[in-house]
């Protein structure tokens, strides 16, 4: 199924030289597609590549939790449901998540001008511990 994405058939105009994309570890190994080390058969993962899963993990937690801030910052982006059937539909997807990264960014900013989260946390954090909440309060203006 890979083989017949965009991606996979683009991957040298989509990705700039000496760029590639860390995968998980049902991706196969290619030049610009780099999934975990397995473990191979009888045997075990050297001490260099358990680090490099280990690196490969800590990132993957990272962006995890980023989607979860936003997600739970806006929840248009939960189950953003759009039909997908050429490419300005694509564009008009991607704007929407941009936006949406946008306004968090700007907000984290506002809030950290007006000293809101002060010692007490980050944005971010408050973002997924109230990733099922339906309204998020904004602070009033001065």
């Amino acid at each position: 199924a890979f083989q017949s994405t965009h991606v996979f058939q683009n991957h040298a105009t989509l990705l700039g030289n000496n760029h590639w994309i860390w995968a998980d570890s049902a991706y196969p190994l290619e030049p610009w597609c780099i999934p975990p080390f397995k473990k191979p058969p009888n045997g075990a993962l050297t001490s260099n590549q358990k680090g490099f899963n280990t690196t490969l993990s800590r990132v993957r937690v990272r962006v995890e939790h980023t989607f979860a801030a936003l997600k739970g910052r806006f929840q248009s982006l939960r189950e953003l449901r759009h039909p997908m059937q050429n490419e300005n539909d694509l564009q008009y997807i991607s704007y929407w998540v941009i936006c949406c990264i946008i306004l968090h960014n700007m907000i984290i900013r506002f809030e950290e001008h007006r000293g809101i989260f002060g010692g007490t946390g980050s944005t971010n954090d408050w973002a997924l511990r109230n990733q099922g909440a339906n309204l998020i309060s904004s602070p009033e203006p001065e």
